[in-house]
Formats: C-alpha cells, structure tokens, sequence
C-alpha cells in the first residue's frame, strides 16, 4: 500500500473510536468511526486487492455496526454490514485487469460471515429474508 498516511489516519480514527466506545462516549466513538469508514473506502478504491485495504474497510464497518446494534438500531447495522458485502462484490467484479484478487475474496468470506453470525446473535430477520418465497 502507497499511501501510508491514509492508512495511518485509519488507524488513529479506529484506535480513538475503540477508546470512546469502550468508555461510553457513544457519539464521540461512532463520529470517529464515521471518519474512518470514509478513510477505509478511499483506501480500498485506491488499492482495491491490498489485504490491509480490505481489512480497514471490514473493520470499519463492523465497528460501527457494533454501535449501531447496541444502540438497538439493528436494521441500520445490517444494511452496513450488507454495504460492505456489496462493495466488495463491486470491486471484485471491477478487479478483472488485477491478478491477485485473493484480498477480495478473503473479504467477502469474511463479511459473510459476520452478516451470519450477526443475524443470529441479534436474532434478526432481514426483510428481503422475510419477504421471500420458498417456492
């Protein structure tokens, strides 16, 4: 990854959020991880297969969907979550001309993963899995 700077950025904003959401400062730690989130999403479009890129922007969208869904705001927490699965899904498609797209794929298991275990530790049902058919 080139950009360094950025990248140490995210990890300031992440770090403070981290220390404001473990001592309750709900507004401060979910403003600090609204700028990382953006940080995180500059860094993937700029470096769309770099592990450490799609790592910040997981991370970055975890933690504020963390906050969300202690806040009880569990259908917004989702659809972040859902954002990331979704840009990831994006950027793979828009990966063709790279070799190494195991960063996005690793991603996209990953956040997977947490879309799953989030629908069960919250006992939440997502409309479009309400709404289905099963015919």
């Amino acid at each position: 990854m080139h950009n360094l700077s950025e990248y140490q950025q995210w990890q300031s904003y992440t770090k403070v959020g981290n220390e404001c959401f473990n001592n309750g400062n709900i507004k401060s730690a979910k403003s600090h991880y609204q700028v990382a989130l953006s940080l995180s999403n500059n860094l993937l479009s700029a470096h769309p297969t770099d592990k450490a890129a799609v790592c910040a922007m997981l991370v970055a969208h975890h933690n504020l969907a963390t906050l969300l869904a202690q806040q009880t705001q569990c259908g917004s927490a989702y659809s972040l979550l859902k954002q990331a699965q979704h840009r990831l899904e994006k950027q793979l498609s828009n990966s063709h001309k790279h070799n190494d797209l195991s960063a996005l794929l690793w991603g996209l298991s990953k956040n997977r993963s947490e879309l799953m275990v989030f629908v069960k530790t919250h006992s939440f049902t997502p409309i479009s899995f309400a709404t289905q058919s099963l015919n």
